[in-house]
């Protein structure tokens, strides 16, 4: 092969391997009203959701403001609404709201204004929630949109009556399907997030397969060209 043309495919290989990584790459943060615009590193201050710390679209403000207040203060909201939860059921509110706080990957499925689309969550994830919340009490399936809004304060429904979790919805998959409005989607597939985790965020991957072309690309095609362009150039006989 003359060496213009071996030049020419190395180039092009290695365009199309760096635009597909770079389809995940994630520099913004939604836009919530408590967000940080890029997700940055926090230092000592940041005292919740720790699962972020190295990465978060939160600030140590937030985590302080969550661990003192839950979200009273913040959004004019209880969680213990009917009575108060048990202590297994609350850590995995406080995870949900520190997911939506912190973490980056959730620009791939924003909507507008802090809103996210049937974010994909693992069924197991899921299901332990439910398992922890199934005999705590709620007053509204939807917690995103079910309450009434009345001087400035979010309350129970005038119709609703208190439930446990158990009959309001059923099980794991109702729970993440209608909790949050459209926000998650219960998942089966490997292809999904988890609210809480300890290391290096297993998120990123689900960013990787959902986001951008990569969706349409499997992990084979990008070995693949990785392997011409080895074939290429680094074979001396192709540059002769």
């Amino acid at each position: 092969m003359a060496p213009e043309v071996a030049v020419l495919v190395c180039l092009l290989l290695l365009t199309i391997i760096g635009f597909i990584c770079g389809q995940d790459e994630v520099t913004q943060c939604i836009d919530g009203p408590l967000h940080k615009d890029k997700p940055s590193p926090e230092g000592s201050g940041y005292v919740e959701c720790l699962s972020w710390k190295d990465k978060s679209c939160c600030t140590a403000k937030f985590t302080q403001e969550l661990q003192r207040n839950k979200v009273e203060v913040l959004y004019n909201f209880s969680w213990n609404h009917c009575n108060t939860l048990s202590q297994a059921c609350e850590q995995f509110i406080k995870d949900e709201e520190c997911f939506w706080q912190c973490e980056p990957n959730l620009i791939k499925w924003h909507t507008k204004e802090g809103a996210v689309n049937r974010v994909p969550i693992c069924s197991k994830y899921c299901d332990d929630w439910f398992e922890a919340c199934k005999d705590d009490m709620t007053c509204a399936q939807d917690w995103l949109n079910g309450f009434n809004f009345t001087s400035n304060v979010y309350s129970c429904p005038t119709s609703s009556s208190c439930r446990k979790f158990s009959e309001v919805y059923k099980d794991g998959k109702g729970l993440c399907n209608t909790m949050w409005g459209k926000s998650f989607h219960y998942e089966t597939s490997q292809n999904c997030m988890v609210m809480k985790f300890s290391g290096s965020n297993p998120n990123n991957a689900v960013t990787a397969s959902a986001s951008g072309l990569s969706k349409f690309i499997s992990p084979v095609f990008v070995l693949t060209l990785a392997g011409l362009l080895t074939i290429f150039c680094f074979d001396w006989r192709y540059l002769e």
